[in-house]
Order: structure tokens, then sequence, then C-alpha cells
């Protein structure tokens, strides 16, 4: 690919070049922090899923104690 600006180009207007440079460091620097924010969200949705399940995990445990001691007490109070 070729580029859009030469070199000589770029020695006869420094500043046009430190600028079309700094534009180039921007845009990459951008796309970075997006691929990075969005592997984050990802990550942190598989968690909040894993969490989720866990949660409802424990609240069936606690829902199967519940009916035993209900069980127990009426069978105590008898």
């Amino acid at each position: 690919m070729a580029s859009p600006i030469n070199f000589e180009q770029f020695k006869s207007n420094p500043i046009a070049a430190i600028a079309f440079v700094s534009v180039l460091t921007v845009g990459y620097l951008f796309n970075e922090i997006r691929t990075s924010h969005d592997e984050q969200l990802d990550n942190q949705n598989k968690r909040i899923e894993q969490l989720e399940e866990r949660v409802e995990e424990y609240q069936n445990r606690l829902e199967e104690v519940n009916k035993k001691l209900i069980e127990c007490l009426a069978v105590r109070n008898q």
C-alpha cells in the first residue's frame, strides 16, 4: 500500500507531518481502547451469568431447606 504522503512532503512541512502522525496515533489508540473495552465487557457478562447461576442454585437449596424445616416443625407440633 502506498503512503498518502511521501518523505519530501514531510520534510517540506514538518507541522503537517507531526499532525498526520498524531492523527494516526490517536486513531490507533482509540481502536485499541475500544477493543479492550469490548473484551472487558464480554468477560464481565460471562462472570455475571456465572454468578446468576450460583444465586439460582443457592435459592433452590434454600427452598429445599425451608421445606424440610417446615416438615420438621409440623411433625414436632403434632
